[in-house]
Formats: structure tokens, C-alpha cells, sequence
């Protein structure tokens, strides 16, 4: 499809910036641009389209760069502008291609274009043409968690924005009941967790759900759990380790329990925890082998840790630790 475009000076004032545009607003790459733009000017003009009515334009691509000239008080600027009947398809197009190979999409981008393209087309085409300018594989079950992901609130939405939310976890909490999510958001607005993190805590949460016969809500809201979430003294790392240490003892109180001994036992000897010296039990509390971790740097770094191992072995309690 060929779309005649024409270049054209256009006042900032009657461009309709979309909402998202007021959230870029602190984005750390808003600063570089505005940055550029003051070092070497417009490089790439933003496209526009024009709006019913003909004084205002619409934004086809490029909010970020109208939102960083705003920012440094620009009146007016140059765009490629697209005839006011041009198709929605073909703006959609610029806007994917444009960012594509420039900058990578965060989630909310990804599930809203996924949800935006599939209004135009079929789940073959949007998987196997589009998905990949996204920067994600052509997959059916991508596209089916971007969907789920476009449905949710306003504030999962910011998070998927920020790179808070991860794509299996948006899937999963869009299949949960809006209470539960609401008893969920606390864990990840105040928590910052990694994918695998997110995935462990809605896994532990669906076992105690389902082995005691109540809702995900129920189980995020019990008291203790609600204490480590919040407890003032615990610095954001310690907070998520407390809650993963509760979920984990619910979920495996056996062996919560033989690792809370384990360690126990170790402080009554006086083991010196150290990266440099490590003792680790038969995997699961299961078996007879226990591994023994040394990293040295030279020999009388190695020969200082032999010593400590000896005093340890030597120790009253060392045979309590190892029998099973």
C-alpha cells in the first residue's frame, strides 16, 4: 500500500498526545531524548494524522519524541503527516515498524499492539508476522497470555509498563477473580521480584489454596504472611526473603523444618557462613551425602578453611548435624 506523506510544521497545542504519553513522562530514556534534541535536533520526525474537524492531529508514532519537545518548550515541530483517511492497519504498522528495531516494547506495549493487531487480522497472522517486531517468539501461547495481560487493571498495567510484572505471572493473575488479585497487588507494588520469584509465589499460592480447600485471597491475607510483607525494620530484599520462607514452610513444612534444624545446628557449632565455605545437606533432607563447597585463592587461604573444617568435624554436635 502506497500512502502519500508530506512533511509539515505543526504546532505542539493541537497534537493530541495519547495517555500513556503522561506516563513516559519520568521514563529514563525521555531524558536522553530530550538530550538529543537539544544536541542535533528533530532526527525523525513524529507521523501525525489528522482528526475529524481538521485542527488537531492524532499521533501515529512518535509520542515520546512530542512529549520530550514539549518538555523543552517547543512551540512547534516538523511531521510526517498521513492523509485523514489513511487506514487504522497501516498507522498501526508505522507505529511497530518505528519502534521495532530502535527500542524494545515492555509488556503493556506488547499486550496492547497484540490486542490492537488481532482486531485487524487472524491469531496465524499476528503470531507469525507480528509478534517477532515485538521481540517475542511467534507463539500461540504468547499471544494468548498478552490477551489475558491487556485485560488487567489500570495499576498491573503500570507494573507491566515498568518491567514489574513479568508475562507468565500477568497471565496467571488475569485468570484469578478480582479479589484476589486485589489481595495479590500489595505483594508486587511493594516487592521486587524477579520472574522466577513472581512464578514461585503464585505457584506456592495455588498449592495452599487448593490443599486446604480456600481462595488465593485467603491464603495472601493471613496474618503472618501480611507481617513479613510489611515488617518496617527489614530492608526490601530481607522482606522478600520472609515472605518466601513462609510460603515455603506451608507449602514443605517437613523439610522447612529439617533445614530450620539444619542451620541450627550449624550456628551451635560456630559455623562461620561464608561464600568462601559451604555445607550443604543430602538434596530434600534425603539420602547420605552431604557436599562440601571450598573456593580458595591460594594455599594459605585453603589451608586457613582445612583448619576450620577440622575444628568443626571435631566439634561436640558435628555427629548430631549428619545423623539422619
Amino acid at each position: 500500500m502506497t500512502i502519500p506523506i508530506r512533511l509539515q510544521e505543526v504546532r505542539l497545542a493541537q497534537i493530541d498526545l495519547p495517555e500513556a504519553a503522561a506516563e513516559m513522562a519520568t521514563a529514563p530514556d525521555l531524558d536522553r531524548l530530550a538530550a538529543s534534541l537539544l544536541a542535533v535536533g528533530l532526527i525523525n520526525p513524529p507521523w501525525l494524522k489528522p482528526q475529524p474537524g481538521g485542527d488537531r492531529f492524532g499521533v501515529v508514532t512518535g509520542a515520546r519524541r512530542l512529549q520530550a519537545a514539549a518538555d523543552l518548550g517547543w512551540q512547534e515541530i516538523t511531521v510526517r503527516l498521513v492523509p485523514a483517511g489513511t487506514p487504522d492497519l497501516y498507522c498501526l504498522l508505522v507505529h511497530v515498524m518505528d519502534n521495532a528495531f530502535t527500542r524494545e516494547f515492555n509488556l503493556r506495549e506488547q499486550a496492547d499492539l497484540a490486542v490492537r493487531l488481532l482486531s485487524h487480522g487472524d491469531r496465524e497472522t499476528v503470531v507469525g508476522r507480528y509478534l517477532p517486531y515485538l521481540g517475542l517468539p511467534p507463539s500461540q501461547a504468547f499471544l494468548s497470555r498478552l490477551i489475558k495481560t491487556a485485560g488487567l487493571e489500570a495499576p498491573w498495567q503500570q507494573l507491566a509498563a515498568s518491567g514489574r510484572l513479568c508475562l507468565t505471572a500477568a497471565a496467571r493473575l488475569a485468570d484469578w477473580d478480582p479479589e484476589a488479585r486485589a489481595a495479590a497487588w500489595p505483594f508486587w507494588d511493594s516487592l521486587r521480584l524477579s520472574q522466577s520469584k513472581q512464578e514461585e509465589l503464585l505457584d506456592q499460592v495455588a498449592i495452599l489454596a487448593r490443599r486446604e480447600g480456600i481462595s488465593p485471597a485467603a491464603v495472601l491475607a493471613q496474618d503472618e504472611l501480611r507481617r513479613a510483607l510489611t515488617e518496617p525494620d527489614r530492608t526490601p530484599q530481607e522482606r522478600v526473603q520472609a515472605v518466601r520462607r513462609h510460603l515455603y514452610a506451608q507449602v514443605y513444612p517437613r523439610l522447612s523444618a529439617a533445614r530450620e534444624a539444619f542451620d541450627t545446628a550449624l550456628a551451635r557449632l560456630g559455623w562461620k557462613r561464608s561464600p568462601r565455605l559451604r555445607l550443604h545437606p543430602p538434596a530434600v533432607f534425603e539420602g547420605p551425602d552431604f557436599q562440601l563447597e571450598i573456593k580458595f585463592r591460594d594455599a594459605p587461604e585453603l589451608q586457613q578453611l582445612l583448619a576450620e573444617i577440622a575444628r568443626l568435624t571435631q566439634a561436640d554436635g558435628f555427629d548430631d548435624l549428619t545423623r539422619q
